[in-house]
């Protein structure tokens, strides 16, 4: 097993604070002999956003490298309408283009999630006759909905990729296919693609190597995911058990807040305690409007079907 451990994140320059946590955490994690190399697929980030990002080498030393991507690149992806979420939620799909030769597996991690150990269990899993290492997300209504035939749906927040298998697949092409052909059921956007292209052809692995926000008092997490509105630990109203463990990791990041700043922002989660109204506007809607997505995901052709 190689000891360069290569961990792909797709963030804009919006999101490199949050984004900056997470890949403080890998590193205040990782086994002194690992070698890690984070790579930024985004639109936006410029050579000065890297520059910031270097200072991460305090915590553990490390590489960065950025992959620019044009958004006149995906042009004849714009039928793919994810309403609210942009373009970038594909940049996922190009991963493959930037992988150096010598590499075997690659890890996939959303901005929103924090390392709590070493990956070396994650990265020396077995790949063989998988396209991916994910976890799965149980009882999610989409397993259904997109007539998985494995039965089981995972959370794309963490993809181990089998390089050796992905390398031989236009994974973004092949993704437009499944989108006009499944544009009723899709939900969750590129998650729910991903789900459909590689339904039993990925290796289902321990939770503890993505836990979301509604897997209550997990021992020993490996990668803790802060998923739905109301979980971001960013935000003063933040009501995850493990908010804090974030901040911590957030603290040892270039984008850290001043002392100033970090007592407000703490004074203001007291408050969020204390009177609980305190919540993200947004999330209601976003709840509603999934539920009306699946019923709409049940549409005409389903109801053709048998």
């Amino acid at each position: 097993m190689s000891d360069t451990q290569h961990i792909y994140f797709c963030a804009d320059r919006k999101y490199l604070p949050c984004t900056s946590a997470t890949m403080a955490s890998v590193l205040a994690n990782a086994h002194p002999q690992t070698n890690i190399v984070f790579h930024l697929i985004s639109d936006d980030i410029t050579d000065d956003d890297v520059q910031k990002l270097s200072a991460l080498s305090r915590i553990k030393p490390c590489k960065i490298v950025s992959h620019l991507i044009s958004q006149a690149d995906f042009a004849q992806y714009k039928d793919m309408d994810f309403g609210y979420m942009s373009l970038s939620t594909l940049y996922r799909f190009k991963i493959m283009e930037y992988v150096p030769q010598d590499v075997d597996k690659v890890l996939y991690l959303d901005g929103d999630m924090i390392v709590t150990e070493p990956l070396d269990e994650l990265f020396a899993t077995d790949l063989t006759g998988y396209f991916a290492g994910v976890v799965e997300e149980k009882g999610a209504f989409q397993a259904a909905n997109l007539r998985l035939k494995g039965g089981q749906y995972f959370n794309a927040g963490m993809i181990l990729f089998n390089v050796e298998v992905l390398k031989k697949h236009n994974l973004l092409e092949e993704a437009l296919i499944y989108y006009r052909q499944n544009k009723e059921r899709i939900v969750s956007h590129d998650q729910d693609i991903l789900n459909g292209l590689w339904d039993q052809k990925v290796k289902f692995l321990d939770q503890k190597f993505n836990v979301p926000s509604f897997v209550k008092k997990f021992k020993n997490p490996v990668v803790i995911h802060y998923t739905g509105f109301v979980k971001k630990p960013w935000h003063a109203y933040c009501r995850h058990p493990q908010k804090n463990e974030w901040l911590k990791y957030a603290q040892m990041s270039p984008y850290k807040k001043s002392p100033m700043a970090l007592l407000l922002f703490k004074f203001k989660r007291l408050l969020t305690k204390i009177f609980y109204f305190a919540k993200d506007p947004t999330h209601k809607k976003y709840y509603i409007l999934s539920i009306l997505s699946m019923n709409f995901g049940l549409g005409k052709k389903d109801n053709k079907s048998k």
